[in-house]
């Protein structure tokens, strides 16, 4: 690891200005490339390098208005340079100009006040380049951000000028070293794309996030429930049938009508034939054994058929509440974890919720999500969580399809059943299921999930919140069960 002195500084942006992609004038470009790099250096992703920054930025900002550097005297280099060039124009910049999440980029921005264009474009590109290489191996040099601030005047003049003029005053060994960090760049780019759909979001969200410390702690909820990955046909296939089924044991069934006739399909059993379709026997046949209209109507498929009335019951919706018991005794990393236990449990909440969403809809299931406290301690940290659901969620908040709330008392959540994560045995309360947490394994309905699994903890976490799924559509504890379920 070797930290770039002040006067090796000069040396090195130099370099990264003579390799740069962009066919964009350095003149124009260089105040908001610098800019860029010393809000990252600041940010402590002081191993980027100024030449990447500057491409990928300018890409964000001026989307199809971005130029390439072949695309303006190219014929002035050697043949060796020229076709350096073009291959990293190839391999890198063209690739990123064709990602998606790129472009998205570029339009979030676009979409943000001028005033915070600039802190957003550095975010950005913060965020795609941290995810595109490996930091711990990539990290030859180390720069320093009060360097940047202390550009010497005369000397940023003269970068000011036409790139052409680097020619002649960039050093042959500082430019051999850009390009062997830029050829390492490339090994390392994969094919992934740069951004995920949750790295956009917090660049659109920027401002409401100003403190880096918030935009971590969201950012590690997020990541541990994309490990978690989606949910399993399977499973989605079993939820959908058991919705189908009708709830004899609800009370209340005896409301609905079930079993009679409801509506007219041309899809059906014959023994539910609308009995004015008999009328089309015979009608238009030749002979008794021709063809007649009762025959085409059933090769078309144009017979109409009663359908089978269905009690409302079937279409009822989920209404599911999560509760983190203690937010304050969960906010415990335990050894061999990813993250401290309440993350990890906010996380499959998190996953539940989008789960539920894509299985039943909006108009299928309701989600409540609470933090019950009963310690002192407890109401700080739940405050905390819920700011933090409070933005990510605040489209689904304001379209009421989850709500959010803090309590002191299970019986505050109503008389619904709830799923709850906590460290203490089940409660004499009503609940559907109780997640024990405390340790590596976690337990529900005496199934351990192993979290410290050598495999990780992505796969262990999709099959706890499979079965938090299949668990959303069982009816409350009673009380008494829930003593004896404790015993």
């Amino acid at each position: 690891m070797h930290n770039l002195t002040r006067d090796e500084l000069d040396h090195a942006i130099g370099a990264w200005v003579y390799i740069s992609g962009a066919g964009e004038p350095w003149a124009e470009a260089v105040g908001l490339s610098l800019g860029w790099l010393r809000h990252l250096w600041d940010a402590g992703d002081d191993h980027l390098p100024l030449d990447l920054v500057h491409d990928l930025g300018l890409l964000m900002l001026r989307g199809k208005d971005f130029r390439f550097g072949s695309s303006r005297g190219l014929e002035r280099f050697t043949p060796e340079e020229r076709q350096l060039r073009l291959a990293y124009e190839d391999k890198v910049l063209g690739r990123w100009a064709l990602d998606p999440t790129v472009a998205e980029a570029h339009v979030v921005i676009a979409g943000l006040p001028a005033a915070q264009r600039q802190d957003a474009v550095a975010h950005a590109v913060g965020l795609a380049l941290r995810r595109a290489f490996a930091t711990e191996v990539s990290r030859g040099v180390r720069g320093n951000p009060a360097h940047l601030r202390g550009l010497r005047e005369p000397w940023l003049e003269r970068l000011l000028q036409p790139v052409e003029a680097l020619d002649a005053r960039v050093d042959g060994g500082w430019l051999a070293w850009a390009r062997e960090r830029q050829h390492e760049a490339i090994e390392r780019l994969g094919t992934q794309r740069l951004l995920t759909r949750d790295a956009l979001w917090e660049v659109e969200h920027l401002a409401d996030l100003p403190r880096e410390s918030t935009r971590m702690a969201l950012r590690e909820i997020l990541d541990v429930g994309q490990s978690v990955g989606p949910v399993s046909p399977s499973v989605g296939l079993q939820l959908r049938h058991a919705r189908r089924e009708v709830p004899i044991e609800a009370e209340e069934a005896d409301q609905y009508p079930a079993g009679g006739f409801d509506a007219i399909s041309t899809r059906g059993n014959l023994e539910n034939l609308v009995r004015s379709e008999v009328s089309y026997v015979g009608e238009g046949s030749d002979g008794p054994r021709g063809i007649d209209l009762f025959d085409i109507r059933f090769a078309e498929g144009e017979l109409l058929y009663y359908t089978r009335d269905e009690s409302p019951l079937l279409d009822a919706r989920r209404d599911v509440t999560l509760v983190f018991d203690g937010p304050r005794e969960l906010r415990h990393k335990v050894p061999g974890l990813p993250s401290q236990t309440l993350v990890i449990a906010e996380a499959v909440a998190m996953t539940l919720y989008r789960d539920l969403m894509s299985l039943f809809g909006p108009s299928g299931a309701r989600v409540k999500i609470a933090w019950h406290c009963h310690e002192p301690g407890d109401l700080t940290d739940a405050e905390e969580e819920l700011g933090l659901f409070r933005l990510r969620l605040a489209a689904d908040l304001a379209h009421q399809r989850v709500s959010l709330a803090v309590v002191d008392s299970f019986d505050a959540l109503g008389e619904g059943g709830r799923m709850v994560f906590s460290p203490r045995p089940p409660q004499d309360t009503l609940y559907t299921a109780w997640v024990r947490t405390g340790g590596a394994a976690w337990t529900l309905d005496k199934v351990a999930y192993h979290l410290d699994d050598p495999e990780g903890a992505g796969p262990v976490l999709r099959s706890l919140t499979d079965a938090l799924l299949v668990a959303s559509a069982r009816r409350p504890t009673s009380p008494r069960r829930a003593r004896r379920r404790a015993s």
